[in-house]
């Protein structure tokens, strides 16, 4: 049952990663064709089809055709879930190269 959650946590954050890749990608062009985001991402249309169709049902991605070829772009949703995710990432960033809190320094704050 252990393995099971996580090999699940595991998928999940694979997803949210690749997820990233894919906005930000997206977020660096106006429009993008399904096969340049295979070529950029370097994964398979197996892998892509899913993950985009779940980034357009969540809002975070527009499809559309044109042609009968199929494009990308991404939402203002996206952008946002974008920046939320950078500033995390600052965040975490700052946290850890801050230098660990020891009684002195509180102290001196008292």
């Amino acid at each position: 049952m252990i393995k099971l959650y996580a090999l699940k946590m595991y998928h999940s954050l694979m997803s949210l990663g690749l997820k990233e890749r894919v906005l930000k990608v997206l977020s660096e062009t106006e429009i993008l064709h399904a096969r340049d985001l295979l070529r950029k991402l370097d994964i398979s249309v197996t892998v892509l089809k899913p993950l985009m169709e779940e980034l357009v049902r969540e809002n975070l991605v527009e499809r559309f055709s044109h042609g009968g070829y199929t494009f990308y772009r991404i939402t203002e949703e996206g952008k946002g879930l974008l920046m939320q995710l950078d500033k995390q990432k600052e965040i975490e960033g700052l946290e850890e190269r801050a230098p660990p809190e020891t009684e002195e320094t509180s102290e001196e704050g008292s």
